[in-house]
């Protein structure tokens, strides 16, 4: 049972966080077979100047648009997954 906890910045619609919680599910299906209905998933939403990155970090331009996924696995899986 993974644990997926999303943190991004406060406002933005049901249904951007709906298709963030939708694509994260949908790619450990495919990366990691977890089995169908195998979802658990935590939105958390932050005021601008409580979730911050350094936008040019290994020379990578980031927007101020960050989310932040943390995926939580048990043992178990091969290394590969």
């Amino acid at each position: 049972m993974p644990l997926v906890r999303i943190e991004l910045k406060r406002g933005k619609s049901a249904e951007y966080r709906r298709a963030l919680t939708e694509g994260v599910y949908a790619a450990m299906r495919e990366a990691i077979g977890i089995p169908e209905n195998d979802r658990f998933i935590v939105v958390n939403e932050h005021d601008a100047d409580n979730l911050s990155c350094d936008r040019h970090y290994l020379g990578i331009e980031r927007s101020d648009d960050l989310v932040i996924v943390q995926i939580t696995l048990r043992r178990g899986r091969s290394v590969e997954a």
